[in-house]
């Protein structure tokens, strides 16, 4: 019997739509329910036939991080001050987490000797301190823990506006004071509680940072407190 002529009615199974497919089963059962099972499922294929496209679990991961990394925002490394550029990576970060938040497990997981484009982009983030002169042994720590406040706001992202509201201005007066000079100030803003917060946080993280590396004492500035006894 011969084959009907045109293009066919399914789509053709390759790695863009297997890695769609990571997306939507990520969003609906996290990564621990990431398999290569529940991906042959959504796409109505056995298994085996995933593996024709991608070799393994840890490749789809690996994919589905080049795709988000693919997405943040570097143009300001090399072209902008370095606070400037980093507070725009920062907030396309951000972004990005909000839309797929389950992806936060996924990044942390997947090693960057696997992802080649995810790799650039530190590189990219990494030359930017340089030119700024940052210490070598800072760049590296300086970025991990900016990324690190990036994973915690997007984690909180889905907090109501009014998370700190009391429950009663007389049994809680300094919390009902001082969330009302919260909300008033961020209403005079114009952003949202958590738009506000962030753009503190990151502004205070690269402060922070300028002053322990700026003071050259690097390491020594953040060593650990002695416990009592020692």
């Amino acid at each position: 019997m011969d084959r009907p002529r045109g293009r066919p009615r399914e789509a053709v199974l390759d790695a863009e739509r297997i890695t769609d497919a990571a997306y939507a089963v990520l969003r609906r059962d996290g990564a621990r329910g990431l398999t290569m099972r529940a991906i042959a499922a959504r796409l109505g294929v056995a298994p085996s036939a995933l593996y024709h496209h991608v070799p393994s679990r840890a490749a789809v991961l690996a994919a589905v991080q080049e795709r988000f990394a693919a997405g943040l925002d570097t143009s300001g490394f090399g072209t902008l001050p370095l606070r400037e550029a980093l507070a725009r990576w920062a907030w396309s970060y951000l972004r990005r987490l909000r839309e797929h938040p389950e992806l936060v497990p996924v990044i942390v997981e997947v090693p960057l000797a696997q992802t080649p484009h995810t790799s650039l982009m530190y590189q990219r983030v990494i030359a930017g301190y340089a030119a700024a002169g940052w210490p070598e042994e800072s760049i590296i720590a300086s970025m991990s823990v900016l990324e690190t406040y990036i994973f915690g706001a997007a984690l909180d992202s889905p907090s109501p506006d009014d998370v700190y509201a009391p429950r009663s201005s007389a049994q809680e007066p300094l919390l009902a004071r001082t969330y009302a000079a919260f909300a008033a100030s961020v209403d005079d803003l114009g952003e949202r509680p958590g738009d506000a917060l962030f753009r503190l946080g990151v502004e205070s993280i690269i402060t922070g940072l300028y002053s322990v590396w700026g003071s050259g004492r690097g390491w020594a500035t953040v060593q650990p407190p002695r416990h009592p006894g020692e």
